[in-house]
């Protein structure tokens, strides 16, 4: 067996005065230069992971979910070779959030996992990976994981701060001793930069927000009243249209567990208006579906079928005609069931998305060399009668007609 050579040792008697007098020039060489005031280091930030990222926040919002995907994969993996635990957590949330979007919500559960342990490792808040997780959970009905999740985001440092926030014991109701305790629903504001606080009153919206929402799905209407007029309170001084149209979102849910179905469509109209203004364009074909349903609940046929054609002209206008057509067709069935006058254009604009799916069918490749037009469950022809006027269509009279801005009073 080879002996291994013996190391060096610095500090014997034979080598002392040479090691000495290396440091004695190191010493003179290096410290006066250390002695220097530095300018203040400014962390470098990759422009490519950034690009990925937004490109990806881009194509999400435009809902594009599969493209989305594949550009937070192409951040992740560029964070991961820099070794770089904020935005490999970033990426990873992203990720998860998408997933979560495209009903994988066991994979993005996994990704949350890791947006956890990144996040943390980089000395990030992992406020809004609870949130998700708590949201998720919320759909899936585990609801004591979702209370868990939701306590763990009211301990967390709001996405705006640096550094971690304090917390006692976790309770039922939130946590002692954290950052929610300090900002009551009504009362003094805290005392800091707008745009900080802004971005905390909006961090403590969320969580009430969802609290609200875990609660209306366990049918305590009581406890969400009470977390959505927290949430209301602490939305009005953000200007976050994301932020309102989940508070709207939430209204409507609540509306929908006390069976008040015109309130909840009116509430679905308004978080509709506020995505669009949001540039949150992936999520308004699912909140008009939602209000279509909400005025059909209500008696108001007239208003379901406007939502679900504008819900067609939407996926008309992804390119998606079968998906078009298919929400076309319920807005068609709809309106057979309405008293339609002849000020009403309802069926003129049915007509005229009709002729644009016909239009785009018949532009695709069939590989059966059919006709694509064929192959719809129906003749997408929408009757509209000859002796009908173009006139501009008058305001709809009855009481099941909410207007989209039409504000209403807070929940009770």
């Amino acid at each position: 067996m080879t002996t291994p050579l013996p190391r060096p040792n610095l500090f014997s008697s034979a080598r002392r005065p040479a090691w000495l007098a290396w440091m004695m020039f190191a010493c003179v060489v290096i410290l006066p230069a250390g002695c220097r005031t530095a300018p203040k280091a400014v962390p470098v930030v990759d422009s490519r992971v950034r690009r990925l990222a937004e490109d990806g926040r881009e194509q999400y919002a435009e809902g594009d979910i599969e493209r989305a995907i594949a550009k937070y994969q192409s951040a992740l993996l560029r964070a991961w070779a820099m070794d770089d635990p904020t935005e490999s957590g970033n990426a990873a949330y992203n990720l998860a959030a998408c997933l979560t979007s495209d009903g994988r919500s066991d994979l993005a559960r996994d990704w949350l996992a890791d947006a956890h342990h990144e996040l943390g490792r980089g000395g990030q808040s992992r406020g809004n990976a609870w949130l998700l997780q708590a949201r998720i959970a919320t759909e899936q009905r585990r609801f004591n994981d979702a209370a868990y999740c939701l306590d763990q985001s009211t301990c967390s440092a709001a996405p705006c701060d640096d550094g971690d926030a304090k917390c006692g014991c976790p309770t039922a109701d939130g946590c002692r001793q954290c950052p929610l305790e300090g900002v009551p629903c009504i009362g003094a504001k805290i005392q800091a930069k707008r745009a900080d606080e802004e971005c905390q009153h909006e961090f403590q919206a969320q969580i009430h927000l969802a609290r609200a929402r875990l609660a209306a799905e366990q049918f305590d209407l009581s406890a969400a009243a009470r977390h959505f007029a927290c949430g209301c309170e602490l939305a009005g001084d953000v200007c976050s249209h994301e932020l309102h149209a989940e508070l709207h979102d939430v209204a409507a849910l609540i509306h929908v567990a006390k069976e008040e179905y015109i309130q909840a469509a009116s509430h679905f109209d308004r978080e509709a208006r506020h995505l669009r203004l949001a540039g949150n364009y992936r999520e308004i074909p699912g909140t008009l579906e939602l209000a279509a349903a909400a005025y059909q609940q209500a008696g108001s046929p007239h208003q379901a079928a406007e939502r679900w054609n504008r819900v067609a002209r939407i996926w008309i206008g992804r390119g998606d005609a079968k998906k078009a057509w298919t929400f076309l067709r319920t807005a068609s069935e709809t309106v057979d069931l309405c008293m339609v006058d002849d000020t009403d254009s309802i069926r003129i604009r049915l007509s005229l998305v009709a002729r644009e799916i016909e239009s785009q069918l018949s532009r695709q490749p069939s590989p059966s060399g059919q006709n694509p037009v064929d192959d719809t469950e129906a003749d997408i022809e929408i009757d509209v009668h000859d002796d009908h006027d173009q006139r501009l269509p008058v305001p709809l009279s009855g009481a099941g007609h909410v207007a989209d801005d039409v504000d209403e009073p807070p929940i009770r």
